[in-house]
C-alpha cells in the first residue's frame, strides 16, 4: 500500500482540490499519513499568488525531496501551472503536474468525474464543510496572476452540488462554504438562484460564501442573508480605498459604488459582517492614496482585514511598471494591519449584548468550553453544558 503526504497552500479551493485529490487516491488503495516520516510518496499543492507563496512552495518541495524514504514529490496547483520547469529542476524527484491536468487523470483513471466528486472520505464528520462550485477568473486584475494559472471562469453543474450537499448533509454537516476563483460569477443559472434551491432542496442549516466580489453582490444575494437563507457574513474584497488605485489595478467599482453596497447591506441586514482584502504597496500608491485607504478602512469598520503587502507578479500589467520601495510598503502593509485590528476589535465589542448563534465544531471536556462559528464568522470559544457535541447549534450572550 502507497502512503501519502500531502501539503496544502494558498486558498480555500486548494484545500478542496486536495481533499478530492486525496480522496481518489484513497480509492485507489492509497493510504494518507500525517506525518511526512511515514509517506513513501510527498504531494505538495501549490499556491503562486506572491513571491511569498512561491518561496514557502519551493520550501515545501525542497524539505520533501530531502527525505530519503520519500521516492517521488508529486507538484500540483497553481504554481505547478505557471513554473513547471522552475519546479521540477528543484530535485530529481520532483514531478510536477498541473490541477487540471490532474484532475483528467483522475476522471480517467479513477473513473470521478472531476474534482467534483463526493467520496465518503470527503463525507466525513466535518459540521462545517467547503463545496467547490466555479474554478477560474476573467477579471485580470492588473496585479493578480491567478487567471493565468487557473483558466477561464467555469461553474459546476447546479445539480451536481446540489447532490454533492445533500450527501453532507445526511454525513451530518450543518453548514457548507461555497467557494472558488470567483464565486459571484456563477452562471448555472445565477448564485442566488442555487443558494436558494440547496437551501429548499437539502435543508442544509447554514450557507455561506467564501469570497465575492462587489459587483456581484445582488439585491438578490441581500435578500437572501435578510431571509436567514445565507449567513449574516460577506467577504468583499476592497483591495484600495482610492478610486486612481483602483482603476489602475483595472477593479470594475469605485470608492463611492463599493461605499454604497456595504450601505445597502446594512440597510437591509444591520447585523452583516463584512471582511476584506487589502492591498498596501500598489506601484501608483501616492501618500494621498493610502491615506484613503486607512480612511475607508475606518469608515466601513470591517469586522476583518486581511491585509497584503503589494508583491510583483511576472506576467501582469502592474509588474511592468516600477515598484514602490520595500520600506514604503512594509511601513504602509503595517500600519494598515493596525488600523485593521482596531475595527476588529471595535466590531466584537458592538456584539455585546447580542446573541450569536455557533455551530461547535469542537469540545474540551476538561475546561468545559467550545470552539465554534457564529453566522456572522466570528470564531470563539465558549463555555458549554456537559455532553455538548460537535454538530451542535449554541445560543451565546456577549460572545467576543
Amino acid at each position: 500500500m502507497m502512503r501519502y503526504w500531502i501539503k496544502t497552500l494558498g486558498c480555500k479551493v486548494n484545500s478542496v482540490d486536495s481533499e478530492a485529490l486525496v480522496a481518489a487516491i484513497v480509492a485507489d488503495g492509497g493510504e494518507p499519513v500525517a506525518d511526512i516520516a511515514d509517506a513513501d510518496v510527498a504531494i505538495v499543492n501549490t499556491c503562486t499568488v506572491t513571491a511569498e507563496a512561491d518561496a514557502k512552495c519551493r520550501k515545501e518541495i525542497r524539505r520533501a525531496a530531502r527525505c530519503e524514504h520519500i521516492r517521488q514529490v508529486l507538484v500540483t496547483g497553481c504554481a505547478a501551472t505557471l513554473l513547471k520547469e522552475q519546479l521540477e529542476a528543484l530535485d530529481p524527484k520532483v514531478l510536477v503536474v498541473p490541477m487540471g491536468e490532474m484532475s483528467e487523470r483522475i476522471a480517467a483513471n479513477k473513473k470521478l468525474p472531476g474534482f467534483f466528486s463526493s467520496s465518503p472520505l470527503q463525507l466525513s464528520t466535518h459540521t462545517r464543510a467547503q463545496v467547490k462550485v466555479q474554478d477560474g477568473c476573467d477579471n485580470y486584475c492588473s496585479y493578480c496572476i491567478v487567471p493565468y494559472a487557473r483558466g477561464h471562469e467555469r461553474s459546476v453543474d447546479a445539480d451536481a452540488v446540489i447532490a454533492r450537499v445533500a450527501r453532507l448533509v445526511d454525513a451530518g454537516t450543518r453548514e457548507v462554504v461555497l467557494t472558488g476563483v470567483n464565486v459571484g460569477s456563477y452562471d448555472d443559472p445565477d448564485l442566488p438562484t442555487l443558494i436558494a434551491n440547496l437551501h429548499e432542496r437539502t435543508g442544509i442549516h447554514r450557507i455561506r460564501l467564501s469570497s465575492i466580489e462587489p459587483q456581484y453582490v445582488s439585491d438578490a444575494l441581500i435578500e437572501l442573508i435578510a431571509d436567514g437563507v445565507l449567513c449574516e457574513h460577506l467577504h468583499i474584497p476592497l483591495q484600495s480605498g482610492s478610486d486612481p488605485v483602483l482603476s489602475a489595478m483595472r477593479r470594475r467599482y469605485s470608492v463611492a459604488e463599493y461605499r454604497d453596497l456595504i450601505a445597502r447591506i446594512r440597510e437591509r441586514v444591520p447585523s452583516c459582517a463584512i471582511t476584506t482584502d487589502l492591498i498596501a504597496g500598489y506601484p501608483t500608491e501616492t501618500d494621498d492614496d493610502f491615506a484613503a485607504s486607512l480612511d475607508m478602512l475606518c469608515a466601513i469598520g470591517f469586522a476583518k482585514t486581511h491585509v497584503f503587502r503589494y508583491s510583483p507578479r511576472a506576467g501582469t500589467r502592474a509588474a511592468q511598471t516600477r515598484p514602490l520601495p520595500p520600506r514604503t510598503v512594509k511601513s504602509r502593509a503595517e500600519r494598515a494591519a493596525a488600523v485593521a485590528a482596531a475595527c476588529a476589535e471595535n466590531w466584537r465589542h458592538s456584539l455585546t449584548g447580542h446573541q450569536l448563534e455557533f455551530i461547535v465544531e469542537s469540545v474540551d471536556s476538561a475546561t468545559g468550553t467550545a470552539q465554534g462559528t457564529s453566522r456572522e464568522y466570528l470564531q470563539t470559544s465558549f463555555p458549554v453544558p456537559t455532553g455538548t457535541q460537535p454538530g451542535s447549534l449554541v445560543i451565546v450572550a456577549d460572545a467576543r
